[in-house]
């Protein structure tokens, strides 16, 4: 069996962390490709690119002295909803940059495999037939949405236009997971909120519906069509129910056995997200989610207050 280097953009991000955690797990002989530990400058896109072209010359250099077929994951990322457009912007320029660095070094490389992490209620915005599925019309409301749009873009046509490989577009539903640095998203902001006893700040109704997913089961979902990926695709990566807010506040609280302490307040960025997503993946199907909901709110609790006890806070839960 053939090696295979995955260089995984955002290792040191959430998803890309777990990513590169289950990776041989997923992948028989596969291993992260060791790229240099500097995070991409969002700030500053002269210093991103030449830092990309660099590490494309190492990455395609180390693929051909293992003879080892390779695979390159996009799950880094500049922000999100409400994020200033320029910022993002400067995202989508560097992935430009990545795939420009990869196609003049094809020689090297051979063929391999492009992944990109994209946003679901992102590209498809106000799509208002649910559930939605890759078949579904893409109507993105905010910048963020519209970037990760010609980001697919971007990615579909490079597959196209080098014949370096396949990409994979993985349209993914809200992450949640545990988290010892920054909570991620709503469900690791609400646990959060419940150990060190403060409110929590929510800009959309309580009603709005939302396929929150946990990230080991994504890292899983994306990692495993690759080894029969022959073309180009894009796929949902979701758990396929939606729950609202409320009753997400509802398994905290349960859970916990405290409120959380929820503040509803409006913003303009409320505007730009979509209140109701519910998705159905038409591709083949891939191991369904091993971790339900209330599972995985436990251990992000249970991470959370860890945390917490290790910085010196109150006992919290």
């Amino acid at each position: 069996m053939r090696p295979e280097l995955a260089w995984v953009l955002g290792r040191g991000g959430f998803l890309g962390g777990w990513i590169a955690r289950v990776l041989s797990g997923e992948i028989p002989g596969a291993r992260p490709w060791p790229a240099l530990p500097r995070p991409l400058s969002w700030s500053d896109p002269a210093r991103s690119a030449s830092g990309l072209e660099e590490e494309a010359e190492r990455f395609a250099d180390d693929v051909r002295a293992d003879g080892a077929s390779w695979t390159v994951l996009w799950c880094a990322g500049a922000g999100g909803i409400g994020t200033p457009p320029a910022r993002l912007d400067a995202e989508t320029e560097a992935l430009r940059r990545l795939l420009d660095a990869l196609g003049r070094r094809s020689e090297r490389l051979g063929p391999g495999k492009l992944v990109l992490a994209s946003s679901a209620g992102g590209v498809y915005g106000d799509s208002s037939e649910l559930p939605l599925t890759e078949d579904s019309p893409c109507r993105p409301i905010s910048a963020y949405g519209r970037n990760k749009l010609v980001q697919e873009r971007l990615c579909l046509e490079w597959s196209e236009r080098t014949g370096l490989g396949p990409a994979l577009v993985a349209r993914i539903s809200n992450l949640y997971g545990p988290s010892r640095g920054r909570p991620a998203g709503l469900v690791g902001r609400i646990a959060r909120s419940v150990v060190r006893h403060e409110a929590v700040h929510v800009y959309v109704p309580m009603d709005t519906l939302r396929d929150y997913l946990h990230v080991r089961d994504a890292a899983r979902a994306i990692l495993g069509p690759l080894g029969t990926l022959s073309a180009s695709e894009v796929r949902l990566v979701a758990s396929g129910q939606s729950t609202s807010i409320g009753s997400l506040v509802g398994m905290v609280a349960r859970i916990a056995k405290r409120r959380p302490r929820i503040v509803l307040a409006s913003q303009p960025r409320h505007l730009e997200q979509p209140l109701r997503l519910a998705f159905r993946s038409l591709r083949d199907p891939w191991p369904p989610p091993s971790v339900p909901l209330p599972e995985g709110i436990h251990s992000v609790i249970r991470a959370e207050l860890a945390g917490y006890q290790e910085a010196g806070g109150r006992r919290g839960a």
